[in-house]
């Protein structure tokens, strides 16, 4: 007669642990890349629609999640760039979307702003207020203005885009190009047809009175893709589109949803329990 024996609990190896592991941090990084991320905001160019200190979810996959397009060491510049692509998309951003995307100047940082002026529309603002194809645009419910006076329509502020376009509270008319528009040379502004071809990874430089693309003299540009004019619910404090043109569809990443965490910094320590803000805790951002 023989006794049953217990086999021996076997420890899960070293080798195995580290699959486990890895396989873990691909799932989250999945998740974080093509459905929902988040995403910390330290300025207040959107107040008070998203406050200065919130921490926000956002929605990656409304517009087409991206594939990753760089490979490194978390938060350094660390790495490489990769061959990426987009997943097919349930909608591209509209008018009044809460748009998060890569800076168009530094890919690295992400901006969250909301898109005024959707591909095909011409956007222009008089004495603060936005006009879209000529017709008043509401301001956002919890927009903001920290400046009481308006800078004067004849006055030329040489840091908002593209140059003579006026300044950011008098600015435009500028039309927004959508795919397969034509734009000829010398009937749209030069610097935003710079603008739009370099973000679309052509060359683009003026020789002899000539615009050049791609070393080819070019009478006029076919857009490749659409292009959203972004500008801050916070206006008098926003670098936005204004200021830097426009956000090719590439660059956008996602859509900001609800806020998950809000963190008042300018709280003293001995106000410890004041720094959250807890009645932002789960508003849903519009």
């Amino acid at each position: 007669m023989t006794k049953d024996t217990k086999k021996p609990l076997l420890k899960p190896s070293v080798k195995q642990e580290i699959k486990s592991w890895v396989l873990i941090i691909l799932i989250a990084l999945g998740i974080k890349q093509t459905i929902v991320a988040s995403y910390h905001v330290p300025t207040g160019s959107m107040e008070n629609t998203i406050m200065t200190g919130d921490f926000l979810f956002g929605n990656n996959f409304i517009y087409g999640s991206r594939t990753p397009d760089w490979i490194g060491i978390p938060y350094t510049r660390m790495g490489l760039h990769i061959p990426w692509f987009r997943l097919p998309s349930i909608k591209e951003p509209e008018q009044g979307d809460i748009v998060i995307f890569k800076y168009p100047e530094d890919q690295y940082v992400h901006y969250v702003k909301r898109c005024i002026a959707a591909p095909g529309q011409t956007i222009e603002v008089v004495n603060k207020e936005v006009f879209i194809d000529g017709e008043r645009y509401p301001d956002p419910k919890y927009s903001e203005y920290v400046r009481p006076t308006t800078y004067s329509e004849f006055w030329k502020d040489y840091n908002i885009f593209p140059r003579g376009a006026g300044n950011q509270d008098n600015y435009g008319p500028i039309y927004v190009p959508k795919v397969g528009d034509t734009l000829r040379i010398g009937e749209y502004p030069t610097q935003l047809l710079k603008n739009v071809v370099e973000l679309a990874h052509h060359s683009f430089y003026i020789q002899d009175g000539k615009v050049v693309i791609d070393e080819n003299e070019q009478d006029y540009y076919i857009v490749e893709q659409n292009h959203y004019f972004m500008m801050g619910d916070n206006r008098d404090n926003s670098l936005d589109s204004r200021f830097w043109g426009f956000v090719p569809f590439d660059l956008v990443v996602g859509r900001a949803m609800v806020v998950w965490l809000s963190i008042n910094k300018e709280m003293p320590l001995y106000r410890f329990t004041k720094i959250v803000r807890w009645n932002r805790f789960g508003k849903v951002l519009s």
